[in-house]
């Protein structure tokens, strides 16, 4: 009689736990369906996910103690690393450099040249550019070819350049055809609070990848995209700096970018508003 018993539970549980299941299935459907829907509100019918644009300088990080001491050092740290289950990750990077921030701009807004200086990319070509003078900024587009191991990837970037705020961000042009999924990054250079003509440079990036790409690589990738950009601007600068007459180092040093002088000039040479 316990044995009928038992079975007779048993058949009442099983109608109850199938219902359960279809309702978590049909709750996950829908919840997916929700976020595909809102992405899609937002990119005009595209189900592209919408990485948040960087609007803070350093992406509101401030450094540790620790992290202050790793730097002074000669490190590389590493902040705020996310993997995405969607395939990429959020993350910054900061380093140290032996040169003013002119020479660091210098380096990471000679798009042209990015071929055998940024690792990983094989072609830059800048196919717009445009000054805002209003905004005091600078509209820069250019079409970077990446190597990712399994495949060469086309990406169209659209560049905003705010030399008042000392800051680079960028994401992907919506006009133009690219193959990662969504971008966001931030460039943010800064005089060295303690050294003379030394900066300190931010990297910062957000990136979805097709879902089809190795997870391996989507992992690597991660791990290895801010240090390479660091590398690179480092390398540039500092190789430039070094370069640079001593007599006139410190002047050049502290000259400010060929666009932020255009820039300051032409809202000098605005007529007053109403006038």
């Amino acid at each position: 009689e316990p044995q009928h018993e038992k079975e007779g539970l048993l058949r009442g549980l099983v109608p109850k736990l199938l219902a359960l299941s279809a309702a978590l299935v049909v709750g996950a459907t829908v919840g997916k369906a929700a976020v595909a829907t809102i992405a899609a509100s937002k990119t005009g019918g595209s189900e592209r996910p919408q990485l948040l644009p960087f609007t803070k300088r350093h992406d509101g990080i401030e450094l540790t103690s620790k992290q202050k001491h790793d730097l002074e050092e000669g490190k590389k740290v590493m902040l705020a690393k996310r993997e995405m289950s969607a395939g990429g990750g959020r993350g910054t990077a900061v380093c140290d450099v032996a040169a003013p921030p002119k020479f660091v701009w210098d380096t990471v807004l000679d798009f042209a040249h990015y071929e055998g200086r940024l690792a990983a990319c094989k072609r830059s070509t800048v196919y717009y550019r445009k000054t805002n003078v209003m905004q005091r900024s600078e509209t820069i587009k250019c079409h970077m070819i990446l190597d990712a191991v399994v495949k060469e990837f086309n990406c169209y970037y659209d560049h905003t350049w705010r030399p008042d705020q000392q800051v680079l961000t960028w994401t992907l042009d919506p006009s133009r055809h690219s193959d990662f999924v969504d971008v966001q990054g931030q460039w943010c250079v800064d005089k060295h609070p303690s050294k003379e003509n030394w900066s300190r440079v931010w990297y910062s990036a957000d990136i979805a990848v097709p879902p089809w790409l190795p997870r391996l690589v989507v992992v690597q990738m991660c791990k290895t995209s801010g240090i390479k950009a660091l590398n690179f601007a480092k390398a540039g600068a500092e190789s430039a700096f070094a370069k640079a007459p001593s007599k006139a180092r410190w002047s050049l040093g502290n000259k400010l970018p060929d666009v932020r002088r255009r820039l300051q000039q032409q809202y000098a040479e605005m007529p007053p508003a109403g006038g």
